[in-house]
């Protein structure tokens, strides 16, 4: 049956057996291929979870404004859902992003604003969400839905790509490894698995530099992940092991996935990849089956 609006094409996405890289390392790793959302990533299911859960509330309705921080991927999402749901979007970017995610926002008539002062940390993230936050504050036609702390990011991962990954892999799942930033996907698909199955062992993902784990920050070049300070909506306590990944580690991935199950993705599904190979190569004896959450494609990020 023909999907009746762009939103219905959103979840059930393919999982993707890597037997290239697997024939090259005597593993069990599975993809979960995000990219296949329509508006290219994970922040596809997010968006809808934010909206959804805005409208139920009676805090957005057709012709409010929208105003969030994003880099990329969120941002590509409410484009799409303001121009289905009828409401306009205002995108805090900083220098950092992409031109072509300036050019998708434009192509969507997204209001675009800069920000381009650092923070104290070297980095935009705070800054761009303070810009948003004040604009939400000084307009009452205007919502920011606060991707980094409000609960409805994690529910909708745990109402959908949760389920999704266990009944993909017919019940069998050892391990999932995914990236961490704001948190959502990750503690999401974290919360419905260990209900589900408590000896599934979840890996959390972050480039070095970022903080989400401890330490200070510093600049890296894996765009899409990563954070100055710790969201709320990364639940530690449900994950077993915490992995930091190099740039040279994370791009060298990116190469090597793509020779050898010729797969295009994103510095950080590369970054999570590596985690999982490494995981899976500790525990070899037990050669786990393991997901990896590949949250977008690399097509984003070709310039």
């Amino acid at each position: 049956m023909p999907a009746s609006r762009i939103t219905d094409l959103i979840g059930n996405t393919p999982l993707l057996e890597l037997s290239g890289l697997n024939a090259h390392y005597d593993t069990r790793i599975f993809a979960k291929l995000e990219s296949a959302n329509p508006g290219g990533s994970i922040k596809d299911r997010t968006a809808l979870g934010l909206v959804r859960q805005a409208i139920h509330d009676g805090d957005l309705k057709p012709g409010m404004t929208i105003v969030e921080s994003t880099s990329g991927n969120l941002g590509y999402s409410l484009a799409i859902l303001a121009k289905v749901y009828g409401f306009n979007f205002t995108c805090i970017v900083d220098p950092k992003t992409p031109r072509n995610s300036i050019l998708f926002y434009e192509a969507y008539g997204v209001k675009i604003e800069l920000v381009d002062e650092a923070d104290p940390d070297g980095g935009y993230q705070k800054n761009r969400i303070e810009r948003a936050k004040e604009i939400s504050a000084s307009d009452a036609n205007t919502i920011n839905l606060d991707q980094y702390s409000n609960p409805a990011a994690q529910d909708i991962h745990y109402q959908t790509t949760g389920p999704e990954v266990y009944q993909q892999m017919d019940r069998r799942i050892n391990a999932l490894v995914a990236s961490v930033s704001t948190g959502s996907h990750l503690s999401g698909i974290a919360r419905y698995l260990k209900e589900v199955d408590r000896e599934i062992k979840i890996i959390a993902v972050e480039p070095e530099g970022s903080v989400v784990f401890g330490g200070k920050y510093r600049p890296y070049k894996q765009n899409g992940a990563g954070l100055s300070f710790k969201a709320a909506n990364y639940s530690a306590d449900l994950s077993d092991v915490e992995i930091k990944v190099g740039d040279e580690e994370a791009f060298s991935m990116v190469q090597e996935v793509l020779d050898r199950d010729a797969l295009l993705v994103g510095p950080s599904s590369g970054a999570a990849l590596y985690a999982a190979v490494q995981y899976c190569m500790q525990r070899h004896d037990k050669n786990p089956r393991c997901v990896v959450i590949l949250p977008d494609s690399g097509i984003k990020y070709l310039s």
